[in-house]
Formats: structure tokens, sequence, C-alpha cells
């Protein structure tokens, strides 16, 4: 009996979407995605589209067909796609499941039947999350059939995308079924999830700049570290010499002395900044870990595909270097002997390379753990307010 009426549940809710054209504008949209990504391919001389070559260095000879149709629907197809588009398009179409139910005087009809609170709420929930899993399944197929009759390559790898989505759009679900319960409006829950999305992200891009600072702040203390070692044992065996008698030793001495003291100033002076990178960077970590993580759970597609490409290209970082250094050439002779930008000649591919690595070191436990369980607290309290209200 429970099966069954929870079947005829999301039975109704898949009529109720289905008979929204949005539905199938974002199955229309999703086949013209899958059919722009067929259209792309890659030759021995560079990347094609339909009958068209594009002369690149990135071609076959660089990178296989198969890596590269991984590449592109893992930072496109699912990174900007449905990670941000679908579930953009999923939460406009799902967002009035809700207050439409309670304000449109359904609720009542369902109430009137032997149907728990508890699950007439969850079944409503699941079923939106069927919505997006039907759209990225939808979607996963058609790329997996491109890419195996493109490439004889058949990954169901691909397929990992079902989950990865769902758990995104489920992040945000929750809090838009929150929003939809309390205000009983489709247009505020939507706008006020849709706020709440980029205020997760521009709390994680603030993160990942702190990050960056806080890496280089330390990178710039081992290097201070290193530099006032040297200068030490420079002093030191100068100090032996002069005590040897050795006279134009003592000169050295008090030029060794002074950029050890100099040195020293602007080590002292430049911790402040330093230091008040370190704790902004703690506050915005704690309020980050009790956000959900959208970007970073889409990214983990990325990583299981064995397709990195939060990684820095060592090219690129060579090519920095070789600007930097000759960014502080000129400013060198210009400014009479300027080394760098700082007193201990801090690189900037260094510096990318290594918070590159600490950005990406966020466990995949972690990332969906502390999402799931900011989830968790939502839909309680939503499934609580529903369960309480009077209608």
């Amino acid at each position: 009996m429970i099966v069954r009426q929870t079947l005829a549940l999301f039975l109704d809710a898949y009529r109720e979407m289905n008979a929204r054209k949005l539905f199938w504008v974002s199955l229309v949209l999703s086949g013209i995605v899958v059919a722009a990504f067929a259209m792309v391919g890659l030759s021995d001389r560079g990347i094609t589209l339909l009958w068209f070559e594009f002369r690149s260095n990135f071609n076959a000879r660089l990178i296989s067909p198969d890596v590269f149709y991984k590449y592109v629907f893992g930072v496109y197809g699912v990174g900007w796609w449905l990670n941000w588009i679908g579930v953009a398009l999923a939460l406009v179409t799902t967002g009035g499941i809700f207050p439409e139910f309670i304000a449109g005087g359904s609720v009542d009809l369902y109430l009137s039947k032997p149907v728990s609170r508890v699950r007439l709420f969850l079944t409503k929930y699941v079923s939106g999350l069927l919505f997006a899993a039907l759209q990225v399944t939808v979607f996963s197929a058609a790329c997996f059939v491109c890419v195996g009759v493109r490439t004889g390559s058949w990954d169901l790898k691909f397929f990992l995308a079902i989950p990865v989505t769902v758990l995104v759009f489920s992040y945000l679900s929750a809090v838009c079924v929150l929003l939809g319960v309390l205000t009983r409006s489709t247009v505020a829950a939507t706008l006020l999830t849709l706020l709440f999305w980029m205020l997760a992200f521009a709390v994680r891009t603030t993160v990942a700049g702190l990050t960056t600072a806080e890496v280089a702040g330390q990178i710039e203390r081992r290097a201070y570290e290193a530099k006032h070692a040297n200068l030490d044992r420079q002093i030191a065996t100068l100090e032996q010499r002069v005590a040897a008698g050795e006279g134009p030793a003592k000169t050295s001495l008090e030029t060794v002395r002074r950029q050890r003291g100099d040195s020293e100033a602007r080590r002292v002076a430049s911790e402040p900044a330093r230091e008040n990178v370190d704790t902004a960077v703690g506050v915005f970590r704690a309020i980050y870990a009790g956000l959900p993580k959208p970007a970073e759970t889409g990214g983990l597609l990325v990583r299981w595909m064995n397709v990195d490409t939060t990684s820095v290209d060592e090219e690129q970082l060579r090519k920095i270097d070789e600007r930097n250094a000759a960014a502080a050439a000129a400013r060198a002779s210009m400014l009479g002997g300027l080394r760098d930008r700082t007193d201990v000649g801090l690189r900037d591919s260094e510096v990318l390379r290594e918070s590159a690595r600490v950005l990406r070191g966020n466990s995949t436990g972690w990332v969906i753990g502390t999402s799931l369980g900011f989830e968790a607290v939502v839909l309680g309290l939503a499934c609580w307010v529903f369960c309480r209200r009077d209608y």
C-alpha cells in the first residue's frame, strides 16, 4: 500500500513537470549541446569543426582524441552546461513545486488521504531530483554514444556525470525548497536560491584568492629564512677572517651586516600583511566549510575521469617566469638594481603551482560530506516547517 501510494505520488509529480514547457526546452537545449559536441574533433594538424580544419599546436599528435573528448565533456559539457546552465534551468523548472503545491490548495487533497506529511514532503523533493537525473542521463548517454562512435572508446565514466550533477542540484534544491515553503512564492524562492548560489561561489573564489596569498606568504617566509641563514653564515666567516687580521674582510663584514639588517627590517615590515592574510583565510575557510560546494563537487568528475584541468601547465609557468625575469631586468635597469618585486625574489610560477596543489587538497569525502551535511540541515528545517504549518 505504501509503495503504491509513493509511486502514485511520483507519477503525479512527473506528469506535472512533464507539462511544464521548460522540461522540454531543457531537453532540446541538451540536444543542441550534444550536436555541437559531436561537431568538434581532433586531427593531426589541429582542431576540426565539421569539415573545417583549424591548424593548431593542440592536435592529435599532442593528445589522443578520447582524452580530448573527456576534457571537453568534463570542462564544458559538465562544468559549464550541466553544472551551471542546466542546474539553473532545473531550479527554474522545479522551483515552483512546493509554492504551487501549498498555495494552490493541492495539498488539501493529498492531506485528506492516509499519507504522512514527511513522506509527502520527501516524495515531492525527490521528484525534483529525478527531473535533474533524467536530463543528465539523456545528455550523458548521447555524449557516451557520440564519443564511442567517433573514437571507439566506450568509457562508462561519462555516466558519472549523473550522480555528480544530481548532487550539485540537490544542494541548491534544498535551499529552494526551504525558501519555497517559507515564502510560498515561486519567484522569490528561485531568485533567492540563485542569489545564494552566487554567494557560495563568491566565498569559494575568495578562499581561492586568499589561499594564493597565504601560499605566497609562506614561500616568502621560507625564502627570508634561507636568505638570512646564508647571510648569517657569511657574517660568521667574515668575523673569523677579521679576527685573523684580514683588513679587507672588515669592509665586507660591514656590507653584509647592513644587508642583513635591511632585509630583516623589510621582513618585519611585511609580516603584518602576511598575518592578516592568514587570519582572513581561517575565517573564510570556516565559512566555506559550512556551505555547499557546487563548483568543487562538479570538479570531482574531471578528477575521476583522469583529466586534471586544475593543475597548472608547466609550459605556462615557464613563460610566466620568463616574463617576470624580463620585467625584473627592466626594473633593475631603470631603478638602479631593484632585483624583483620582493626582497627575496618571489616567483609567480612557484606560488601558482603550490596554491593549485593546496586547492586540490580537499578530499572527495570532505567536499561531498560537508555539502550533504548542509543539505540535511536545510532539508530537515524545510520538512519541519512543512509538517508544522496549518493548511
